[in-house]
């Protein structure tokens, strides 16, 4: 499985970024996606996915409903009657 991301700054002055994620070929089942909760070193807990402002996924140019599993874990729905091409989350 290749995954890549891309990270662009839309307001640094702000700590605003837009992440984009691309699975060339994502879990059947629906593919995870999660962020830490602490760094290496630290032991408190950081909750980086509270400062997630939007999520989207695509797939074949079309959306694909994503959905928040916990605080840090959300999970695509599963592509059936897709091709398996990638699979793009942004954030």
């Amino acid at each position: 499985m290749t995954v890549r991301y891309a990270i662009r700054p839309a307001d640094p002055g702000a700590h605003l970024f837009h992440v984009t994620v691309t699975v060339d070929t994502p879990d059947p089942q629906g593919q995870l996606f999660m962020l830490p909760v602490w760094i290496p070193g630290s032991y408190m807990v950081r909750e980086f996915a509270r400062n997630v402002v939007r999520i989207t996924a695509l797939a074949d140019d079309r959306p694909v409903k994503i959905g928040k599993l916990d605080k840090h874990t959300w999970r695509c729905a599963p592509l059936r009657g897709r091709r398996p091409g990638p699979l793009i989350v942004a954030y």
